[in-house]
């Protein structure tokens, strides 16, 4: 009997479709599942489009997502980058459009790289392009901000609905504080202090620490937006679009009106505020003996930036609050400690610019790794109290709740990341259980030298991308077996509906996986602006230094390239194959290297060689190298 693949009948549903770099997402309107859609069968569908979708499966089990059709157009205008293709001038637009748009009528006289808006005139649905008309200029290449203007329009955030605060409506907000606080904790009167960074605006979360005699008493205070903000109304409505706040040098968007974020329920220093605050009460060695969560009145004694509490900490400066950081410092290394037992200890450090030039910020966070810390670790802590509270409450009356899970490893990757700790450490891999223990060891060897990014960047690019979710499968990245996102509910709508959630304020739960879904595309979208705008930035740094030498160190290994990470911007380029040495190339058994046949050259992951540019597609944010 001939061996036929056989493949499920294909079922069909419509849905809007987000467009990122990878590919597409679709989500069945009836099961709420999401779908990836390759590249190659996206059809010309562009973002938030109304497409046809087929889903088939395979007698593995694994589905695969076509687009059959689009059935309307999102929008006809667009934010565009203008450049020539076979003698005509192109536009480019985002999100990394399937279909090709040619400029057909320039009424404003656009050039090549100048950032503009157009509107399409013709979609040609069934040619290979599209035609487009020029509408007007935003900016040139060369002007001052054009980069931030360039990711802004490309991402849609000038676009996103916009509410304004009328000063009758604000007046009734500035009254809640008064009219709620009777019903309140009053915890003015406890020392409370906010850690941020010195850009920070919009304060999400303070803390407070009493020495007890059983212990002590954590509190972990966060702006409570959802006593402001409530289900269904227009700001909520806007804040649900928008998912997240977005956040460059030169704008924010935040995703609540700015009365909110900045001022209403931030928790600005010497002002009362609004809270909802979770109690900690643990004993001498940092084990929990109860928690609660409720609503409070609390007033911040001080605003302090990561650079002032790690001072205090390391004894170059004094603080009014020193025996408060002392206490929390020595509580989050115990708390870390523990955590690293089954959780990862990534400390991955992104590059950060100023103006048109790399920063030298990154090289302290390791002074501030203290005051990070605490910080950090207190968050953590309270989003996996939320999450135990969400599971106890869902359990008994039967619902459903908001989680961000993180998968662990396939079985490809999780062989992979042994092969790479087998290698770096020189020892056969075996067959040891892939644990957290295994992978923190293997990175604290590094700790310090210049291969401590680039051994975070090879590995966290195996590992699977946390989601928010209605069921509960644990957080893999940080050991926890529950885990949601509590402590942001001013930048994250997931975490104003955790908030909703744990106060049993949402009125409809059945809200909620639609809600999950807004969320999971606003945060790629968000993350995606921000890594766009930071790599813009690091290719245009790179295309000014000409003909210079670069280091880069290889990072991935495929038959017809080598994936570089260049070590000063951390930008990721390839080098093509036919570009090396002249000899028949293969890729070694583990994975991990690319040999020549006759040559015996070796181009391993992890080594680190000398590069050149050999070409900067700054439109398509794409750069290839060459091996000096």
């Amino acid at each position: 009997m001939n061996d036929i693949k056989k493949t499920a009948s294909p079922r069909s549903f419509v849905s809007k479709i987000n467009i990122t770099d990878k590919g597409g997402f679709v989500t069945n309107p009836h099961t709420f599942e999401e779908y990836y859609v390759s590249h190659v069968f996206l059809k010309g569908a562009l973002d938030k489009d109304t497409v046809k979708v087929g889903i088939s499966e395979t007698k593995q089990f694994q589905s695969t997502a076509k687009i059959e059709r689009v059935l309307s157009r999102y929008t006809q205008t667009f934010t565009a980058k203008l450049f020539a293709k076979k003698n005509q001038l192109a536009a480019s637009i985002y999100p990394y459009q399937s279909k090709p748009i040619t400029i057909k009528e320039n009424l404003v006289n656009a050039s090549i790289g100048d950032l503009v808006k157009i509107k399409i005139i013709d979609w040609r649905e069934n040619h290979k392009t599209a035609y487009a008309k020029t509408l007007s200029i935003i900016s040139s290449d060369s002007d001052v901000g054009s980069d931030f203007l360039f990711i802004s329009g490309r991402y849609g955030l000038d676009d996103l609905p916009i509410i304004t605060i009328k000063k009758k409506e604000q007046v009734k907000y500035e009254s809640m504080l008064t009219n709620q606080s009777t019903n309140r904790v009053d915890l003015t009167e406890i020392p409370t202090i906010t850690i941020d960074p010195d850009t920070a605006r919009d304060f999400d979360d303070a803390l407070s620490i009493e020495k007890k005699k059983y212990g002590y008493d954590l509190y972990i205070h966060i702006a409570d937006v959802s006593s402001y903000v409530k289900e269904g109304d227009l700001v909520d409505k806007n804040a649900k679009k928008r998912a997240n706040s977005y956040y460059f040098p030169e704008k924010v968007f935040h995703m609540l009106p700015e009365i909110l974020s900045t001022d209403i329920c931030s928790l600005i220093p010497g002002k009362n505020r609004l809270a909802f605050t979770l109690k900690v009460e643990m004993d001498t060695s940092y084990s929990i003996i109860k928690h609660s969560f409720f609503e409070s009145t609390i007033n911040s004694n001080e605003r302090l930036t990561y650079t002032e509490v790690s001072k205090v900490l390391q004894g170059s400066s004094s603080s009014h609050h020193s025996d408060s950081l002392n206490m929390l410092n020595e509580l989050t290394i115990s708390l870390k400690k523990k955590r690293l037992n089954t959780g990862l200890s990534f400390t991955h450090q992104e590059t950060v610019f100023i103006g048109d030039q790399i920063s030298n910020i990154n090289s302290n966070l390791t002074k501030e790794e203290d005051s990070h810390r605490i910080v950090e670790e207190c968050m953590l802590i309270a989003n996996k109290i939320a999450a135990r509270e969400i599971i106890s409450f869902s359990k008994k009356n039967n619902l459903i709740g908001v989680f961000r899970n993180h998968d662990i490893p396939n079985q490809k990757n999780e062989i992979y990341i042994k092969n790479i700790i087998a290698k770096f450490s020189k020892k056969r891999s075996g067959s040891k259980r892939l644990t957290a223990k295994l992978i923190n060891e293997f990175i604290d060897k590094y700790e310090g030298t210049d291969l401590q990014n680039i051994i975070s960047i090879i590995l966290i690019r195996r590992m699977n991308k946390a989601f928010y979710s209605t069921k509960n499968i644990g957080h893999y990245g940080l050991g926890f077996d529950e885990y949601t996102h509590f402590t942001s509910p001013i930048r994250r709508y997931a975490d104003l509906v955790v908030h909703r959630i744990l106060k049993q304020q949402l009125n409809n739960l059945n809200t909620l996986p639609e809600s999950v879904i807004i969320c999971n595309h606003g945060e790629r979208k968000a993350k995606l602006a921000s890594r766009d705008y930071i790599k813009l930035k690091s290719l245009k740094w790179l295309d000014r230094q000409g003909d210079k030498t670069f280091q880069g160190i290889i990072i991935n290994i495929k038959p017809s390239f080598v994936t570089i990470c260049e070590t000063v911007t951390e930008i990721i380029g390839f080098i093509d194959v036919k570009t090396l040495p002249r000899d028949s190339y293969a890729v070694s058994s583990n994975r991990l290297a690319l040999v020549g046949k006759f040559s015996k050259n070796r181009y391993e992951i992890g080594s680190k060689v000398d590069i050149k540019i050999e070409k900067i597609d700054i439109l398509n944010q794409n750069v290839s190298f060459r091996i000096q």
